[in-house]
């Protein structure tokens, strides 16, 4: 079995883009598998894959958003008007734009969250202009992808390498903490973090683990915490 591990590689890259407000076209390529994640002046802009269940149609489907039988056909019409698969389900009463915005935003999010822990080559080119799908600072969108979407393997697994090491408070006045939009439970986690508390004790404590494990992954990732 392989084991889930987080791109360290990518996610430096991410971080450094936004300290620098830079941009740049990265791509994780594993065999015929490939995503790409674009980033200008530090911001997420869009992120691209050509695994067919990453297509906005296919993961509306898999939400039981779309109707499997519709897929094909409005897709026929999408091409044939030359529209884009997203504004032909608009056009055709199936979604409202607010909706089919929201489902956007999970797509990136979603295929963030899959380059993140995704084994593979990376390589950087400069930024391509295109029609940005989002635009999220790096910490948040890093952050949400953790929160959401990176595989809960990657995750234990990254929090576990360097056990041994003392515990560091988090800086819960950190102006990157209020970007995040944490929810009340969340927000009691990372009080016990900032007091110096240890991961360990928090789940031996009864905290739900999977939410306390995306937390402090997510917390981690963009550098607040470790």
């Amino acid at each position: 079995m392989t084991t889930l591990a987080l791109n360290r590689i990518l996610l430096w890259m991410l971080m450094d883009l936004e300290r620098q407000a830079a941009s740049a076209c990265i791509t994780v390529q594993a065999g015929k598998a490939k995503r790409v994640v674009h980033v200008k002046r530090g911001q997420l802009v869009a992120a691209e894959s050509n695994l067919k269940t990453e297509r906005i149609g296919d993961m509306l489907v898999a939400e039981g958003l779309l109707d499997a039988v519709l897929l094909e056909p409005v897709a026929a019409e999408a091409a044939r008007r030359g529209t884009l698969l997203g504004e032909q389900l608009v056009s055709d009463g199936l979604m409202t734009s607010s909706d089919l915005l929201a489902a956007l935003d999970r797509q990136v999010s979603f295929r963030m969250g899959a380059a993140l822990s995704m084994r593979g080559v990376v390589s950087v080119d400069p930024s391509r202009g295109l029609q940005p799908s989002v635009q999220v600072p790096l910490t948040v969108a890093v952050a949400g992808a953790f929160r959401a979407w990176v595989p809960l393997g990657a995750i234990e697994a990254d929090l576990t390498a360097g056990d041994d090491r003392p515990p560091v408070p988090l800086d819960d006045s950190a102006p990157a903490l209020a970007l995040l939009e944490l929810g009340p439970a969340e927000l009691r986690i990372t009080r016990r973090l900032a007091n110096g508390e240890r991961l360990d004790a928090i789940l031996a404590s009864g905290a739900p683990r999977e939410p306390v494990l995306r937390l402090a992954g997510a917390l981690r990732a963009v550098g607040l915490w470790r």
